[in-house]
C-alpha cells in the first residue's frame, strides 16, 4: 500500500509520478501568485464590505497583527525561494530529484490551501479561513516530523518558510475572527504569544532547524513592529521583540554550531565516514 501512497517518503519515484509533480507544482505555485497578486490589489466583487489581502490586514487591528510590509516582504522572498525548490524537480541528480519529489503532495496541498485561505480572507469569513489554516498547519507539521534531513533548498521554501507563516497566521486570522479588540482579548493575547516562542523553540532545539527559527525570527519582528505602532503602552509589543530576539540568538547559535561542526554545546564533532558532510546546508537529523 506504500507504493500507493502520495505523501510516503521514497528514495526514488516512478516517472509518471514525477511529470505529475512537475506539471502539478509549478502550476499551484504560479495560482498562489495570481490570486495572491490579484487580491493585493483589487477586492473581490461578489461579497459586500469585502478588502483587499493588506488593506484587510490593516482594517482589523488585533494583537497578533503584523507589519504588512514586513510581511509582504517575507512573502515575496518565500515565492522567490520557491522557484529553487520547482527548479529542483528538475535536476539531473536523482538524489536531489527525490528530495524535492518526497514533499511535491505536501506542497501543492499547501498552495491550495493558501489560495482557499485568500479567498476567504478578502471576504470576511474568517471562521472558515481559520478552519482552512488549521488544516493548513497541520499538513505542515506532517510533512515536518515525517521528512526529516531535508537539504535547504527543499526544506526552506517547500517546509519551514510556509510552516512558519502558517502558525503565525493562526494567532493572527483568529484574532480577527474572535474581534480581540478589547482589554480582554489583549491579555488573552498576551498569554498566547507565548505559545509561538514555546512552539518554535521545540522545533529549533529538537531538530537543530534554524532556517525555521529565522523564518520565525523574520515574522516575529514584522508582529513586535506592528504592535508598537498600534499601542505604545502596551505588552504585546514588548513580547513581541523579546520573542523576536530569542529566536534570532538561538538561530544564530545553532548555525553558527553546525556550519563549524559542533553539538549543542559547541563541542566539536568528528564524522570521519564524511567529514564535508557537517558543512553541508542540510539539517543535522538526517
Amino acid at each position: 500500500m506504500a507504493s500507493y501512497n502520495p505523501f510516503a517518503r521514497r528514495e526514488s519515484h516512478h516517472a509518471s509520478a514525477l511529470n505529475t509533480y512537475r506539471v502539478l507544482v509549478p502550476l499551484t505555485w504560479v495560482l498562489v501568485v495570481i490570486v495572491g497578486f490579484y487580491y493585493s490589489f483589487h477586492s473581490p466583487d461578489d461579497t459586500k464590505h469585502s478588502k483587499k489581502i493588506w488593506k484587510q490586514a490593516r482594517k482589523h487591528n488585533t494583537p497578533f497583527s503584523q507589519n504588512t510590509t514586513v510581511t509582504g516582504v517575507y512573502w515575496i522572498l518565500l515565492l522567490l525561494s520557491q522557484l529553487s525548490y520547482v527548479w529542483h524537480l528538475f535536476h539531473k541528480d536523482t538524489a536531489i530529484v527525490a528530495a524535492a519529489a518526497n514533499v511535491a503532495t505536501h506542497f501543492i496541498l499547501n498552495n491550495l490551501f493558501i489560495v482557499i485561505w485568500i479567498l476567504l480572507w478578502t471576504r470576511n469569513y474568517f471562521w472558515w479561513a481559520e478552519i482552512i489554516l488549521i488544516a493548513h498547519f497541520i499538513n505542515q507539521a506532517v510533512t515536518y516530523w515525517r521528512h526529516r534531513g531535508l537539504p535547504a533548498f527543499v526544506h526552506l521554501p517547500a517546509v519551514a518558510g510556509p510552516y512558519a507563516w502558517t502558525l503565525t497566521a493562526l494567532f493572527w486570522n483568529g484574532a480577527v475572527a474572535v474581534h480581540s479588540h478589547n482589554l480582554p482579548g489583549r491579555i488573552v493575547a498576551n498569554i498566547f504569544i507565548w505559545v509561538i516562542l514555546f512552539i518554535g523553540l521545540q522545533h529549533i532545539v529538537l531538530r537543530n532547524d534554524y532556517i525555521l527559527g529565522y523564518c520565525l525570527s523574520f515574522l516575529t519582528l514584522s508582529l513586535a513592529l506592528r504592535q508598537l505602532a498600534l499601542k505604545i503602552i502596551a505588552l504585546q509589543w514588548i513580547f513581541a521583540f523579546t520573542i523576536f530576539g530569542i529566536f534570532t540568538a538561538v538561530s544564530l547559535y545553532t548555525s553558527t554550531a553546525t556550519y563549524t561542526g559542533r553539538d549543542s554545546l559547541f563541542r566539536r564533532v568528528a564524522h570521519p565516514e564524511s567529514s564535508d558532510r557537517e558543512r553541508e546546508p542540510l539539517l543535522n537529523d538526517a
